[in-house]
């Protein structure tokens, strides 16, 4: 039987009750999560081979996927904008804070609460949008309001989800309200999260390519 192993840089994930229950649930004894407090750090990866090497362990995988560390993309550090890997904004309209020219949405900013999600991204663009025009036109620009929805399927019609309402601060952007899954839900609820999800695709693709 196939066995996934993950060797995680962080403590803790989003969601991380529902996906460790979901596993046992569906997939007993095949899906392993290890902590850094466990295997002590990946020091080298060895594709020849196929082995990653930790302190834990030397794990040789048939299939194998290495994320490194993320930060903002060339194009960020290029233009000034980063404070260390990622770019520091202004919550209400988006701008940068080092050149209130430039706007930074998505993964490159420091969004605060917000995850890095394309939910979050496509309503950052928005709040920027927002603020351009009433820069160029004298129009009126809106209190900012951001919103962020994440959902997972664990297997088939079992979906989860996180999120929440936000609003800009003086420095940061400011969680309103939150949810996330309950490990009791039905299997009714879990099949209705799996088609929200679904439903959000259709909606958020054609809200950025019609």
């Amino acid at each position: 039987t196939a066995k996934i192993i993950v060797l995680d840089p962080k403590a803790k994930f989003s969601k991380m009750g529902l996906f460790t229950a979901g596993w046992e649930k569906h997939y007993s004894g095949m899906v392993e999560w290890i902590g850094p407090e466990a295997h002590g750090g990946i020091k080298s990866v060895n594709h020849e081979t196929m082995e990653i090497v930790t302190d834990l362990d030397t794990f040789k995988a048939d299939a194998a996927c290495v994320i490194p560390a993320m930060r903002a993309g060339v194009i960020a550090q290029n233009a000034g904008v980063t404070d260390g890997d990622w770019a520091p904004i202004i919550p209400a309209t988006m701008a940068s804070k080092a050149d209130p020219n430039i706007y930074v949405l998505g993964d490159a900013s420091v969004a605060s609460a917000m995850p890095k999600s394309g939910f979050s991204a496509n309503s950052q663009a928005k709040v920027a949008a927002n603020a351009i025009r009433g820069e160029l036109t004298g129009s009126r620009v809106y209190d900012a309001r951001f919103a962020n929805t994440c959902w997972s399927l664990i297997a088939t019609n079992d979906g989860v989800k996180v999120g929440a309402n936000y609003k800009a601060g003086s420095e940061k952007i400011d969680v309103v309200d939150k949810f996330v899954s309950q490990g009791n839900e039905s299997s009714e609820v879990r099949k209705t999260t799996y088609e929200e999800s679904i439903g959000w695709y259709s909606g958020i693709t054609t809200d950025m390519f019609s």
